[in-house]
């Protein structure tokens, strides 16, 4: 632990210096200390920065995903809950992730490239490389991907805007082969993921990763999407709820980046305690409906510092709502979820099993079946959550038990890709990136979107992000080559994947 500070703070502090500008031509002609680190500590900096920042957990995770789909709510922050543009908010990820992650996960890529001691590396960074363009085209569409990150390396200061349809079929095409990278005989140090090194769960994590990536097409290209599942099922995924793309976090270095927004410890924002973040309307009616465990699990309504979960006073602040009046009666996510040193979960095995249910019933797996992965997904879902110590001391197996084997599996496909997708949406708290882009592929949970005056989209809910302002001064070209094959640059534009 001792060894994993001392990587933690330095990069942490160099981080800090690269990551907090525009001017990225300076950025990527100056050589940073980080690039000259070796891989396993390279691949440490690589998993922090993929995890997140506060920057963009802040801004474009709480503010605006998770209001947009109606998990959260929020008086002091309107722009979610109201669909306002705000600048900085709608490009703090493209910010975050190009000024900093991007860069050095294609570094590492890169540096490991060939070398044949440094292949564990080499794949495990372009498992993470593909999840982070995942999570940057899931948000925004076409975007820089072949040449993004390249200006130190190729000097490629302006970077082309590839098609998410290309984008979503190298990252398969990456993921596969870099499951087959690995090399059980050769080192593999610095990783602080939940798979703590361990080869076996990187590879499930690639499958895991490309499974999401593969049914993100099952709308606009049915055959990629069945031939993605295909390929992810043969690779093999995860197995287990203790089986997950989880990032570890440590206080007082690196803590969850939510957790910095939202968290009561020293250092944190303290946004739970200003009562900034609550629980939808939407969302407590939703678990309450269906008397799900969750709720006495995740909500409690505090007075103090003292939390109350019991069922029957949880309630949520309506979506939308004006910054009016006292909000303390309405519920807010448990202190247990919001520690420093809580688990950041970018793909679980919940989520996975549910989006195999989902596929099975579209007849794209050809063995086991619907409702069992749908029973397996909901069930892997809430024990997930025994990875926030001490909520384990919440959950009670038998009252879990009995909940998923009560659910009532629909007897048509529209009903049962609605329950499953239900599902998903509340198996990705806290991650509103994928819930949000789940709600727009699935088109559930069924939303009542908000339309207050002075709204950026006419009352409709977000379907992407639209590009930041300063692309027009810096790659003005291939911007405007994005948006004549994309569609007008704003937030009711859909991206490839979306298209009606």
């Amino acid at each position: 632990m001792k060894y994993k500070n001392i990587i933690y703070s330095f990069l942490i502090s160099s981080v800090s210096i690269i990551s907090c500008t525009k001017d990225f031509e300076k950025i990527n002609i100056n050589p940073s200390a980080v690039s000259d680190l070796q891989s396993d500590a390279l691949l440490t900096n690589v998993i922090i920065g993929v995890s997140g920042g506060e920057y963009e957990a802040w801004r474009t995770n709480l503010i605006y995903n998770t209001q947009f789909v109606q998990q959260f709510a929020s008086t002091a922050w309107l722009q979610g809950g109201q669909y306002l543009l705000d600048e900085g908010y709608n490009s703090s990820l493209w910010d975050s992730y190009y000024g900093g992650p991007i860069k050095n996960v294609v570094n590492l890529v890169e540096k490991t490239n060939g070398v044949a001691t440094d292949v564990n590396y080499n794949s495990a960074a372009r498992i993470l490389k593909a999840f982070a363009f995942l999570r940057l085209t899931d948000s925004y569409g076409d975007i820089p991907y072949s040449e993004a990150g390249r200006g130190y390396l190729k000097g490629v200061f302006a970077a082309k805007y590839d098609a998410q349809k290309d984008i979503l079929a190298d990252i398969i095409n990456e993921l596969d082969a870099a499951a087959k990278g690995f090399d059980a005989a050769k080192s593999f140090k610095g990783d602080i993921t939940g798979n703590n090194g361990d080869i076996s769960l990187w590879k499930k994590t690639a499958y895991s990763i490309m499974m999401r990536a593969a049914m993100r097409m099952s709308k606009i290209d049915a055959a990629a999407a069945q031939a993605g599942v295909a390929k992810a099922m043969t690779g093999g995924v995860f197995t287990s709820y203790t089986e997950s793309l989880v990032v570890k976090h440590l206080a007082g270095n690196y803590d969850n980046p939510n957790s910095h927004v939202l968290g009561y410890y020293n250092g944190a924002r303290g946004q739970l305690n200003t009562g900034a973040f609550k629980f939808s309307e939407y969302f407590i009616n939703l678990l309450k409906s269906s008397s799900d465990p969750r709720l006495g699990i995740l909500s409690v309504v505090r007075t103090g510092s003292t939390e109350d979960n019991s069922p029957a006073i949880q309630k949520g602040l309506p979506s939308g709502s004006d910054a009016a009046g006292s909000v303390d009666a309405y519920s807010q996510i448990r202190a247990d979820f919001v520690d420093a040193t809580d688990p950041n979960i970018l793909v679980s095995h919940g989520q996975t099993l549910l989006l195999m249910a989902e596929a099975r019933e579209r007849g794209w797996i050809s063995t086991g079946s619907s409702e069992t992965y749908f029973r397996d997904g909901v069930k892997s879902s809430i024990n997930q959550l025994k990875g926030y110590t001490p909520a384990v001391g919440v959950i009670d197996d038998a009252v879990v038990d009995a909940y998923v084997a009560g659910i009532v599996y629909p007897a048509t496909p529209a009903a049962r890709y609605e329950a499953i997708n239900v599902q998903y949406y509340i198996a990705s708290l806290l991650d509103g990136y994928e819930s949000h882009a789940n709600w727009r592929r699935s088109g559930f949970p069924v939303l009542t979107a908000v339309n207050k005056p002075g709204n950026y989209t006419g009352g409709k809910i977000p379907r992407r992000f639209q590009y930041p302002a300063s692309e027009s001064g810096l790659n003005a070209e291939n911007l405007a080559a994005a948006i004549a094959r994309q569609g007008a640059n704003n937030w009711n534009t859909s991206v490839w994947w979306d298209k009606p």
